[in-house]
């Protein structure tokens, strides 16, 4: 079962944007398919772990669009990617030191439910902006 599906409503019109998140999102359902499936802690941990990279790589890719085109609300766009960042990282820490630390099927929850509120109201605005710019 997934627990985001990708539709047009998450579309911000940035193509390489929209591309990156659907891997994000491809990438949490994954990992929670993978809980479902009782697939070994190891498995979830490499899910994790590429996750992370995953999304510190989108977030950069991002954050060169705000810098190239001067975004006003930089700093509290990349705060809010700071704190999904130290959420994966302390998951994962916690998930790594101790199988029973957290509860895996809330920690994948809580990222979708981040992540779709992120695109849906702070890279919307984003990709407004950018558009006003003439990316695509």
């Amino acid at each position: 079962m997934a627990l985001l599906s990708w539709n047009d409503n998450y579309s911000i019109g940035i193509k390489k944007i929209d591309n990156e998140h659907k891997v994000l999102i491809g990438m949490i359902n994954k990992a929670y398919d993978s809980i479902e499936k009782m697939e070994e802690q190891k498995v979830l941990l490499e899910l994790i772990s590429e996750m992370r990279q995953y999304a510190m790589d989108h977030f950069s890719t991002e954050e060169m669009f705000m810098k190239h085109y001067t975004y006003p609300e930089t700093e509290n766009h990349r705060k809010q990617h700071n704190h999904f960042m130290i959420y994966v990282a302390s998951a994962d820490n916690m998930m790594d030191a101790d199988n029973n630390a957290l509860d895996p099927y809330k920690v994948f929850k809580y990222l979708a439910d981040w992540l779709k509120n992120h695109i849906l109201v702070t890279d919307k605005q984003f990709g407004s902006f950018l558009m006003d710019k003439g990316v695509r």
